[in-house]
């Protein structure tokens, strides 16, 4: 049996979250799960108490209300606790100079994101080796 992985997951679309949740279930992911609907939330998680349980991987949705995918990232890789934990953006936007903004600021992963229950297994597959 492998061993459970938090992930903490970072978007603001109902209908997105349900097709990750559905793809990891269908996959038999090792991913366990856990929503917030924007970059504040994140940090306040994090920040609330996750404690010794700090989730193994970050995935965050660019655009987002309150604190955006971007400002998210850079408060996490700017925090000497949060660091190094490994970020995937997983978002709608495939234009280059998010791209590059992102992976400049500390993202391991940029992933755009899928409309078929398929593509969003494979995004699952993809985000796996990068937690932890």
């Amino acid at each position: 049996m492998t061993q459970e992985k938090i992930v903490l997951y970072a978007d603001d679309d109902t209908d997105d979250r349900a097709w990750v949740s559905d793809a990891c279930r269908s996959t038999g992911s090792s991913l366990q799960i856990r929503f917030v609907e924007n970059g504040k939330q994140v940090l306040d998680y994090l920040s609330a108490g996750a404690g010794a349980h700090l989730p193994s991987l970050i995935v965050l949705d660019l655009n987002m209300p309150e604190m955006d995918g971007r400002q998210t990232l850079q408060q996490l890789k700017s925090h000497p606790a949060f660091r190094d934990i490994p970020v995937a953006i997983v978002t709608t936007s495939s234009n280059k100079i998010d791209r590059e903004v992102c992976h400049r600021l500390g993202a391991s992963l940029y992933l755009t994101k899928p409309d078929s229950h398929s593509k969003w297994q494979e995004i699952v597959r993809e985000l796996e080796p990068f937690a932890r």
